[in-house]
């Protein structure tokens, strides 16, 4: 049963909206709010009170939540003064959402991450980083062994720089890698050579 229907039922002389303002007037006389304080902290309306005041009858709705606000402050603090608050549930506008992207971007680099930007590297800049003149790199763009330039406009071309430090970093995992089985190879070698020099095993 919600509060205001059990106000309701207290008296049958009295109408709702008169308990539902003694009930309203007893706490704020309790609490010592004042009204523009009582109507923020119940339903985020600093107005709500004066708007009652004037005559505006609330929906059984809005009784209902106000009452329960009541009844939850008095559970929590006995009746006394100066309730705990509590939070709005306004939806946040869209220029208070807007803040709020900007400021975990901000604060979460995790998420910078996920998009970094996107850098452009022209010829020069390949063959600094990567070793190869400009006739290889061609080549191995022919062959499909090398990362495909970007059309900039008009013949400017560029490569994207997280795609030629890839091609870089693969290339230096292939060549561990095929040292670590050249090394292999070797030992393996070594191993034989050195069996075949001591002779048959007697």
């Amino acid at each position: 049963m919600t509060p205001s229907r059990m106000v309701l039922q207290r008296s049958g002389m009295e109408t709702l909206e008169e308990l539902f303002r003694s009930r309203v007037n007893a706490f704020l006389g309790r609490s010592g709010l004042s009204p523009t304080a009582f109507g923020k902290k119940a339903l985020c309306d600093p107005n709500l009170m004066r708007q009652i005041g004037r005559g505006r009858s609330p929906s059984l709705r809005t009784a209902d939540r106000i009452l329960a606000f009541i009844a939850e402050q008095d559970g929590a603090s006995g009746g006394g003064r100066d309730p705990p608050r509590r939070p709005c549930d306004r939806r946040p506008t869209s220029k208070q959402r807007t803040r709020r992207r900007r400021r975990t971007m901000t604060e979460n680099p995790m998420e910078q991450k996920t998009n970094p930007p996107i850098r452009f590297l022209r010829l020069p800049e390949v063959m600094e980083r990567t070793g190869l003149s400009r006739s290889t790199i061609y080549v191995r763009l022919a062959e499909g062994r090398f990362p495909r330039p970007v059309a900039l406009g008009g013949r400017a071309v560029g490569w994207i720089e997280a795609e030629v430090d890839e091609w870089v970093r693969e290339r230096i995992a292939e060549s561990r890698f095929e040292g670590e089985r050249a090394g292999e190879r070797g030992e393996a070698a070594r191993g034989i050579r050195r069996a075949a020099e001591a002779g048959p095993v007697r």
